[in-house]
């Protein structure tokens, strides 16, 4: 991972862990696409263009402004770890996080997309998202995750 000079937010690095640089990945080339078929108004209206939006938004301007303010902390099991709700974001979409301070370096790692949220349910975001911790796709060790992370700005 290149931590050179990676662009801050509110003094915080962003880091993509690859679960999620691939969804964003595939989000951007769908809005691409859209955006080739589409109107202006038709573009700015459409659904996957507003997630992508939001989801931007709430990486650099809402979770940066405290990534562990309380309104994002998760409890149980899954209490390492932070997620965005609404603010902006479609009802039933979660944005996993995990920010990661160490010497002088303060990094948010936006670890997954999760959809939908339905509680109860074995497809329920939370549920897929402790599967992907418990399966190892992503490591609970720090220097693991950053090391295959990457950052936002920088090569993305």
């Amino acid at each position: 991972m290149d931590v050179s000079s990676p662009p801050l937010f509110n003094g915080w690095g962003i880091a993509f862990h690859p679960l999620f640089a691939g969804q964003r990945s595939s989000l951007l080339a769908r809005t691409r696409e859209l955006r080739k078929e589409m109107s202006d108004e038709e573009w700015k209206q459409h659904s996957d263009v507003k997630l992508m939006q939001a989801v931007m938004v709430g990486i650099r301007e809402k979770i940066t402004l405290d990534p562990y303010a309380s309104h994002f902390a998760l409890s149980g099991p899954l209490k390492k770890y932070c997620r965005l709700k609404k603010m902006g974001l479609p009802e039933r979409y979660r944005l996993f996080f995990k920010p990661v301070e160490f010497d002088e370096l303060k990094v948010v790692i936006i670890l997954w997309l999760g959809f939908p949220r339905r509680e109860g349910d074995s497809n329920d975001c939370y549920e897929v998202f402790k599967k992907l911790l418990v399966q190892g796709a992503i490591p609970e060790n720090v220097d693991e995750l950053l090391r295959i992370s990457q950052f936002y700005g920088v090569g993305t």
